[in-house]
């Protein structure tokens, strides 16, 4: 079960400046001071005793995060394609598929194991158990998780005034989005990943699309696996909207008998959106906001 920061309201953190009474918000270039003790989706809170050199991380968005916060010269693992920039010299324990080189996370003495919760808990906990490493579980479902982990994230590495202004340039740009959308209509919207397989609305890619007042025709909770096409044909979508690794075509909704009457493919209306921008819960969160408001409201943006 997901568990957030009862320990420390963390966006307060970041706005009012404080933490728990415990500690200061950094300012410009002033000193992090450790112990820090932060509590994410995991069980228990991650304690640093001190700055972390050797991080692995096991998931791209919090990987994106510690690279946009200057601490990628410190990445000893990350996922598959991430091994870029600072963090060029370091070892991808992730294969593109998501299985995870535990012997090798071990391998590289990590200080600090970053993760999401679709990583395998038995994974992961081996990993810190047998590297001795802290492990951190960055909270990954909405927008404000993202907020709240990269807060969390800045806080442990060190670099928490660079966390708090990348949350502030996420929180403009979400506010910009919701002042175009604020006279928009909701619209009706079946989102595919790929196979019909739908998301729900608990869920990074189910809070985008709440928050650009889509309305999901599979209901707040779809089942895993495909969704029945009987029931998509019935709940008549105005807008498909596909992932870019989803492989969905117009000529293939079009030709599938079930589907060809449904509003959205009878009117030419799939979105695809970049699925690195809307399943990543890193710093790119409010470009995929912003990509799937224009899916929905191309008015809105003219």
């Amino acid at each position: 079960m997901t568990r957030f920061a009862p320990t420390c309201v963390l966006i307060a953190v970041a706005l009012l400046g404080t933490a728990c009474g415990e500690r200061t918000e950094p300012v410009g270039a002033l000193a992090q001071t450790y112990p820090v003790a932060v509590h994410g989706a995991g069980d228990r809170p991650t304690i640093m005793k001190s700055r972390p050199e050797r991080i692995v991380v096991l998931d791209p968005g919090p990987a994106e995060t510690l690279l946009a916060i200057g601490a990628g010269d410190r990445l000893v693992g990350v996922p598959a394609g991430l091994a870029t920039g600072a963090a060029r010299r370091a070892q991808e324990v992730v294969r593109a598929t998501g299985q995870i080189n535990v012997d090798e996370v071990i391998s590289l003495d990590p200080d600090l194991i970053v993760a999401t919760p679709s990583i395998d808990e038995l994974d992961l906990a081996r990993a810190g158990r047998q590297s001795g490493a802290a492990v951190y579980v960055q909270p990954d479902t909405s927008i404000l998780n993202v907020e709240q982990g990269t807060i969390d994230i800045g806080f442990l590495v060190g670099e928490a005034p660079r966390a708090r202004r990348l949350v502030g340039r996420i929180e403009r740009t979400v506010e910009d989005i919701e002042r175009r959308l604020a006279a928009v209509a909701p619209v009706k919207v079946f989102v595919d990943t790929g196979f019909f397989t739908t998301v729900p609305e608990r869920s990074l890619l189910g809070d985008l699309v709440r928050k650009t007042k889509g309305e999901s025709v599979a209901g707040p909770t779809p089942g895993p696996g495909p969704f029945p096409l009987a029931d998509l044909a019935r709940l008549n979508p105005a807008v498909y909207l596909a992932t870019s690794d989803a492989g969905v075509t117009l000529a293939a909704l079009r030709e599938n008998p079930a589907l060809r009457g449904v509003k959205a493919v009878k009117k030419r209306q799939l979105k695809t959106v970049p699925a690195e921008l809307v399943t990543r819960a890193g710093p790119r969160v409010a470009d995929g906001l912003e990509a799937i408001a224009r899916a929905l409201h191309p008015d809105a943006f003219r």
